[in-house]
């Protein structure tokens, strides 16, 4: 089963349109796949504000007691926030079967960026700790350059060494996939910085960044990268009939 999440936009995203590729093209390789809207729905909190991770983790296992599903081979995915979001959880929770991170930052984040001074994720109720934003930054994120406010917030990589997401915990094969153009952060630098951090634990598992030319969003129009590695670490023992392959 692959687990899907979305970014800052809150929501269902990957349930609708704008992701239809996309989630149809996992589905024909034969893969259950759940949307999780962890914020921004009728059901949810309204803010990306202290998100418990163990909520999270714990609809996720639910779903997963349905006899069709293998617990062994769930697959978490997140863009952007959502990447964030995938990599603190399997930080955390160690039984996941791959983790594929899109333009996801290296260090967990503030709520609201940091107009608010809370985390935006919480594990056994306690915050887990976040960067903050210097008013240097939050003046370039009000005027519209998030790219520079951000870029502001990680530039001394000894400052937020305590703010880094341990991806060395996780404990299953990982895909980075960062934006050399990006718009919204500086995600191959990011990426870039956790795979060395990876290197320098001796991580014991497969990982792969991948730097894709474009934009924040260019991996939905470059995701067959993604079916590679879902096919490579992901087993299914029945297919799923009836979606076409991209």
């Amino acid at each position: 089963m692959v687990v899907a999440f979305g970014g800052s936009e809150g929501g269902m995203v990957y349930a609708g349109k704008e992701t239809q590729n996309l989630r149809e093209s996992i589905l024909s390789l034969g893969y259950h796949f759940l949307v999780v809207g962890y914020f921004g729905t009728a059901n949810t909190p309204k803010e990306l504000d202290r998100i418990s991770l163990d909520a999270i983790y714990d609809t996720i296992k639910n779903v997963s007691y349905n006899h069709l599903i293998d617990q062994d081979q769930i697959v978490i995915f997140g863009g952007s926030r959502g990447g964030e979001l995938v990599l603190n959880l399997a930080s955390k929770y160690q039984d996941f079967a791959a983790i594929i991170a899109i333009v996801p930052p290296s260090v967990t984040l503030p709520s609201r960026f940091g107009w608010n001074e809370t985390s935006s994720w919480t594990f056994q109720q306690e915050q887990i700790p976040w960067i903050t934003a210097t008013d240097e930054s939050i003046e370039l994120i009000d005027k519209g350059d998030f790219y520079g406010g951000f870029g502001k917030m990680i530039e001394n990589p000894q400052a937020i060494e305590e703010f880094e997401i341990p991806v060395e915990k996780i404990m299953s094969p990982i895909l980075f996939i960062s934006a050399t153009d990006d718009e919204v952060w500086p995600s191959t630098l990011m990426c870039r910085r956790m795979a060395n951090r990876l290197d320098k634990n001796n991580y014991q598992h497969f990982y792969q960044h991948i730097e894709l030319k474009g934009g924040h969003a260019e991996f939905t129009k470059n995701y067959r990268m993604i079916l590679e590695f879902l096919k490579e670490h992901l087993q299914i023992e029945k297919p799923i009939t009836g979606a076409k392959n991209p």
